[in-house]
């Protein structure tokens, strides 16, 4: 069977249905939040709420991508995924984001060998996530199991924490069988990125590259996508970047040049600000995560991207990038 590791256990991938493939619910610290308070996520009912949102406009799983040392919170994820046990799927991550997110002198990632981080990560694939995200020196492993390995590039830089991370990325991969999700800033250096993890050995079919609609550029993208490695358009309802119409014509673009198998979409709803359950707290109007389905893919059917598109996008794509080797 082709499976998919959630929070929860293992499913067959055919089971994952429709899928945002990058987004946040739960965050409870880290450097993200010491800069913008509005990165923080903590409200379990809040969480609850917003999957519960995207389940009832036809969602059915979704990506969860807060690392190490980033907020992760597994005992609050779990009470969000047991909620909707048997309706809805989590899918978790180890790995790392970007340098600017860590001591990237002191940090363990740094001052490890490649080897030694590599067991750390894949120990959370294989047997359980720490529930304290390895911040130490004690490690209280859960049966909740890391479905995908994250790494993360700078802006227009590649620093060597992050080199190292990537490579760390490629050898669990190698290892576990587990898929790849990295943050590109601001959606720089992904042709690097992409030749880099090929490099450490990753397989890039299982790979995904996130948030390269924030430097629209079509034929940057195609030259990523003829590598091999997948995309994530992740975003829509951030007009400060680009109105959800520019982003919706370049998948148009790529999907009329064939590659709308190795395109994947999601929100990326990582502030209060972009979900409808935490601003409700604050008597505050948003879209929140279910415009992915409500408000974007309709726009995506406007101009002419066909069904079969979509669901390859939001179905098909998902269940075969995050299914284990």
């Amino acid at each position: 069977m082709s499976f998919v590791r959630t929070v929860l256990g293992d499913i067959d991938s055919k089971d994952l249905g429709v899928t945002d493939s990058h987004d946040h619910l739960i965050r409870t610290g880290g450097e993200e939040v010491r800069e913008n308070k509005s990165f923080l996520m903590d409200s379990v009912s809040a969480a609850k709420e917003e999957f519960g949102s995207f389940l009832d406009v036809g969602g059915k799983s979704m990506m969860c991508m807060d690392p190490i040392g980033c907020g992760r919170d597994v005992p609050k994820m779990l009470e969000v995924a047991e909620a909707y046990a048997g309706r809805g799927n989590i899918v978790m991550t180890t790995g790392f984001h970007k340098a600017a997110f860590y001591d990237t002198r002191t940090h363990w990632l740094a001052t490890n060998k490649i080897d030694d981080v590599v067991n750390m990560c894949a120990l959370e694939i294989e047997e359980g996530m720490d529930e304290n995200s390895y911040n130490g020196p004690v490690v209280k492993r859960t049966a909740a199991k890391a479905g995908l390995i994250k790494a993360g590039t700078g802006y227009a830089q590649i620093f060597p924490f992050e080199k190292k991370a990537l490579e760390v990325a490629a050898l669990t991969q190698q290892r576990t069988g587990c898929p790849i999700s990295v943050h590109t800033q601001l959606g720089t250096m992904g042709e690097i990125t992409a030749e880099m993890l090929k490099g450490f050995g990753a397989d890039l079919s299982h790979t995904v590259l996130c948030h390269l609609q924030k430097n629209p550029d079509r034929y940057e993208y195609k030259r990523i996508l003829d590598k091999g490695i997948n995309i994530c358009f992740d975003g829509p309802d951030r007009v400060k970047y680009y109105a959800d119409c520019i982003l919706a014509d370049n998948i148009k673009w790529l999907v009329d040049r064939g590659y709308q198998k190795q395109i994947l979409l999601s929100m990326d709803a990582g502030r209060i600000e972009y979900q409808t359950a935490y601003m409700k707290e604050k008597n505050v109007i948003a879209k929140g995560i279910k415009w992915l389905l409500t408000g974007f893919v309709p726009i995506l059917k406007e101009i002419g991207v066909s069904e079969e598109a979509v669901q390859d996008m939001l179905v098909n794509n998902p269940a075969r990038i995050f299914a284990f080797k």
